[in-house]
């Protein structure tokens, strides 16, 4: 039932909820990490959806990295895998310019390709090769297809 409210508070209110975005988006994300029936977790997948939706792409990517970034953040296995779904649904949705080439970026660029070397990490792994085929749109994202090493590619454009 929660959730399902949430989704229509979402909906009326997203013009009121700017500051709460963080919250929001980092709570739901954690959720999709725990053992869920499949009912609920679909519910969860449809609030991250109208969450998407509904609130500028640019801001949630930001979000996204600096909750990446956060040294007292521990995201397990699952938590990486939405995350990761997450920014793949974002950035097909997202125009060249909502792309920043910030520290924060490069240094969740890299935290991701180190969770897919971490042990036990292969769903992280099967999700983080998923958009190797992304057509490329821009020269300000970090890395295109065919262009090798992601990590060094962002290094390269600062």
């Amino acid at each position: 039932m929660f959730l399902e409210t949430l989704v229509d508070f979402i909906i009326i209110h997203k013009d009121d909820l700017q500051d709460w975005l963080f919250v929001l988006l980092t709570q739901l994300l954690k959720k999709m990490g725990a053992d869920l029936l499949g009912s609920v977790q679909a519910k969860v997948q449809k609030a991250l959806d109208v969450t998407r939706d509904s609130f500028p792409f640019d801001q949630q990517f930001n979000i996204l990295m600096r909750f990446i970034v956060d040294q007292t953040q521990t995201p397990n296995l699952k938590v990486k895998v939405a995350i990761l779904k997450y920014i793949e649904s974002l950035a097909r949705q997202m125009d060249p310019t909502d792309f920043v080439n910030s520290s924060e970026t490069r240094l969740a660029v890299s935290r991701i390709i180190t969770w897919t070397t971490e042990p036990k990490s292969s769903d992280v792994r099967k999700r983080s090769r998923v958009g190797e085929d992304f057509p490329t749109r821009s020269a300000s994202t970090c890395s295109g297809p065919g262009e090798g090493n992601l990590e060094e590619s962002c290094k390269q454009v600062d």
